[in-house]
């Protein structure tokens, strides 16, 4: 079940639920393939979480005469967290040592057991080559489910190059007789949402005009391929941050010689928030989900599927369509749309996720991704507080299954043109988490 009560779900026992998952897979390792040094390590790892899951199943109820016990649970736990790490550096040690050898029976056996490591993108790949290699006709079912992983991974990298790509090519400056049209059907958040115009002037001046038709600030990225005889008023690349709905003059380029020809191509990009923003590092996030439930995270930070690169710090919430969403901070709505009812396991879909952004008092955006077809509870232009009703949760854009996607951002100081994940800090019925991980349990406290 994604969501239980907190009354039945014991709270510190959840912090060892992982763990028990983790375990179960560590059981069916001969340990005569791994290259331990420890005798039986697999062994004596998993007898010892079993004695720290009945110690949390005691802590239910915990009281003043408990804090030695519960002292005892914690060390425990992060015990066994180094001991796990040992045992995924072993395991992947030695399944790669099977394909630097051509130990099939090793590689068969050691591949078979789904643990983190193999989702790793060099073991993967490694570990994926030497399959289709070697076991053309005797299929392996959990390698098979990772070739599946890393097409999709690759059709989604694909993806975003062509979008890219044509992006570039949209975003080639345009002539103001084509910006009304444009205006008309320009869509809050879509790429033409925000448009530059070049006007050239009687003196031979080009002057640039950037207008943001969206309700919420953006950052704009103006740049040119090609300048003959004209010089900038500005340094190029020109970063310029843009407000709601505004419209001003951003760029001059005048002739160096009158008597040259001037020519330029330029292109344009623009990113939800501002790339000055200083996220407040002591801020604790609420759980995005009522007081009282509990839900498991289907992907946490550096998630093997998509959470990767400038989107490493985003968390996955598997809840059911319909779930009550809450502001996990306070601050403005500044983005909404759930007009889509559309979803799948393909980059195709992306384009169909429901959203609401909510901009923070440090110039940071939080994020909630795959919203239900009309699950929006606020609008544009409203001040919410933390643990606010928002949004329901549902299914759409590019998702394997119903969930929420929650992250905070920033514009990437890098590339100045795409948004930017952040690590938070999230209040728990278990503690303060700072590194959520596919498999865990949080309560809202």
């Amino acid at each position: 079940m994604i969501i239980v009560s907190g009354k039945n779900l014991p709270p510190f026992y959840s912090l060892a639920s992982p763990l028990e998952k983790d375990s179960r897979q560590l059981n069916q390792i001969n340990e005569a393939f791994l290259e331990a040094q420890e005798p039986k390590i697999i062994e004596n790892y998993c007898k010892d979480v079993q004695g720290t899951l009945l110690l949390g199943e005691s802590l239910r109820e915990p009281s003043k005469k408990d804090e030695g016990k519960l002292s005892t649970y914690l060390q425990q736990l992060r015990s066994l967290s180094l001991r796990q790490e040992v045992i995924y550096q072993l395991y992947k040690k030695s399944l790669l040592g099977a394909i630097d050898a051509n130990d099939k029976q090793k590689f068969e056996h050691l591949a078979s057991i789904e643990l983190e490591p193999l989702h790793q993108p060099r073991v993967r790949s490694e570990a994926i080559a030497y399959y289709q290699k070697n076991f053309s006709d005797h299929p392996i079912k959990n390698l098979d489910s990772l070739c599946k992983e890393q097409v999709l991974e690759a059709k989604s990298i694909q993806f975003s190059m062509e979008q890219e790509q044509a992006y570039e090519e949209h975003l080639k400056i345009l002539k103001r007789s084509e910006v009304q049209g444009i205006k008309r059907t320009a869509k809050i958040g879509s790429r033409n949402s925000v448009i530059v115009v070049g006007e050239r002037k009687n003196n031979g001046e080009m002057v640039f005009e950037a207008e943001n038709l969206n309700p919420f600030l953006v950052t704009l990225s103006l740049d040119f391929e090609k300048l003959t005889n004209l010089k900038a008023n500005h340094s190029l690349p020109l970063y310029v941050e843009l407000p709601g709905h505004t419209k001003k003059e951003i760029l001059t380029l005048s002739p160096i010689a009158e008597s040259l020809i001037t020519d330029y191509e330029s292109s344009y990009g623009w990113v939800k928030g501002s790339v000055f923003s200083q996220h407040d590092d002591s801020y604790l996030y609420r759980l995005p989900f009522a007081i009282g439930t509990s839900a498991r995270v289907s992907q946490g930070y550096n998630g093997g599927l998509s959470h990767k690169g400038l989107s490493a710090y985003a968390i996955d919430f598997s809840l059911p369509i319909g779930t009550p969403v809450y502001a996990a901070r306070e601050g403005e709505v500044v983005g909404v749309d759930v007009t889509n009812n559309l979803g799948g396991p393909s980059p195709e879909y992306r384009t169909y996720m429901n959203y609401i952004n909510i901009r923070h008092s440090d110039g940071t955006l939080g994020n909630y991704y795959h919203l239900k077809l009309g699950g929006s509870a606020v609008k544009i232009g409203d001040v919410v507080k933390k643990g606010q009703l928002i949004a329901y949760s549902g299914n759409t854009g590019y998702t394997t299954a119903p969930h929420l996607h929650f992250s905070v951002s920033k514009v990437d100081p890098i590339s100045m043109r795409r948004p930017m994940n952040l690590p938070i800090k999230i209040q728990t019925l278990q503690g303060i988490v700072s590194n959520p991980r596919e498999g865990d349990y949080y309560t809202v406290q």
